[in-house]
């Protein structure tokens, strides 16, 4: 066997420009794989940690009623339990109890649907990143904060007035005049034209239909987590589950209130492998024609020998170890090229100009930092070995056809 490989490793050189070639474009179709694996794992990466910090949060406790058709009658039982656990639980960051509320939104002539958010401003922006993005003025429990989108279509600005008109736990209709307070630049343009923020101190009273209530409403509709740890949240989520009893609540980590970012993560990592199987396969049809080429030429040398007693099973395997000495000579040297291409990148980013709105429509940032992708280095030695072994076959059959006496007598 050795001897065989010894054999099949000189027999590649013997063509060292053709060899380099495929030996070349193996590593560059490798590396070009790697780093298109970096990019992409690096978008879904950064997205994803966008949405969480921008909207979606780590974890959140709602009423099981609630997740169904967003009833506003559908309160949060018993917010002071949940708060209380949170607090006591060193691996939670912070938490913002919110009270969600359709309502429809009117700037003068215009209007528009939109979604809001009472919150306790300083509690919501410890857990969320869109308070903390203001464009101008600032995120009070005085007035609303609209997302710049919103505003530019409802044509407002700061200390303009806005009536809110929405429906409270008892039926009732509430228009309530506010004051513009601040403008937010949130990660995603979908987000920003729907979502608005209020006081919850002012709001809440409203909502519940008791407008002599004054100061923080004890009532929710959802309380939003954040953890020190992402690693924690499981368990930590299974700790309030445990220690809170059975009732109504619900508690959703980010990947059950937001399927699509958990989903994306198993699409991807299916299509990435996918897209490296083409790149090779793409290769494999090179390596055959080399191979080919190589037999060919060597049809005598073949023949002579099977002649002087090399058994075609040798002859067989002699062709197949020449074949994935081709196929993985190139592999190590694209890997190696892709993991620094994607640590030098990683750091500096990589700034796609000119497509800043069309990417902030899908929450993504202008600059893209790739990650490393150390878990597909395995699949991709193993799909070079199938694809250099199935390349190999249809070569290794030709000189197991050859005729030992009619093959010494090509010129």
């Amino acid at each position: 066997m050795n001897l065989l490989i010894q054999m099949a490793w000189r027999n590649i050189w013997r063509s060292p420009w053709r060899s380099g070639v495929v030996i070349g474009a193996m590593a560059l179709g490798v590396w070009a794989g790697i780093f298109m694996m970096g990019m992409a794992q690096g978008v879904n990466r950064a997205r994803t940690a966008a949405a969480l910090d921008d909207y979606v949060g780590h974890a959140q406790i709602c009423d099981s009623t609630f997740l169904e058709n967003q009833d506003v009658q559908a309160l949060l039982a018993e917010p002071p339990r949940w708060t209380a656990a949170l607090e006591a639980d060193p691996r939670v960051e912070s938490w913002s109890e919110r009270m969600v509320v359709t309502a429809v939104l009117q700037a003068g002539a215009a209007s528009s649907p939109v979604q809001v958010l009472a919150v306790n401003p300083r509690r919501e922006a410890s857990v969320f990143r869109a308070p903390r993005t203001l464009v101008e003025g600032r995120f009070s429990d005085e007035g609303l904060t609209l997302g710049e989108k919103l505003a530019t279509q409802l044509g407002v600005g700061l200390g303009d007035r806005v009536v809110l008109t929405f429906q409270d736990v008892r039926g009732d209709v509430h228009s309530s005049l506010f004051l513009i307070s601040g403008v937010y630049d949130g990660v995603s343009n979908l987000v920003e034209g729907v979502q608005v923020y209020a006081p919850l101190a002012a709001l809440a009273p409203e909502v519940l239909g008791d407008t002599t209530q004054s100061g923080p409403a004890l009532a929710a509709h959802q309380i939003h987590i954040r953890v020190r740890n992402l690693d924690s949240l499981d368990a930590v989520v299974a700790d309030l589950k445990a220690g809170t009893g059975p009732g109504s609540a619900s508690i959703r980590t980010w990947r059950e209130i937001s399927p699509d970012l958990g989903y994306a993560d198993e699409v991807l990592a299916q299509s990435l492998l996918l897209f490296m199987a083409v790149i090779l396969f793409a290769m494999a049809f090179g390596i055959l024609n080399t191979m080919l080429m190589a037999i060919l030429e060597r049809t005598r040398e073949l023949g002579m020998l099977m002649a002087v007693g090399m058994t075609r099973r040798k002859v067989f395997r002699l062709v197949v170890w020449e074949t994935l000495l081709l196929s993985f000579a190139g592999m190590p040297a694209g890997l190696l090229l892709g993991h620094l291409t994607i640590a030098v990148t990683s750091r500096t980013g990589i700034t796609l100009e000119g497509y800043d709105q069309g990417l902030e429509e899908f929450g993504l940032q202008s600059t893209i930092y790739p990650a490393s992708v150390p878990e597909y280095y395995l699949p991709i030695a193993l799909l070079v070995a199938l694809l250099g072994l199935l390349s190999s076959l249809y070569p290794a059959r030709k000189a197991l056809k050859l005729n030992p006496i009619e093959s010494m007598r090509v010129l």
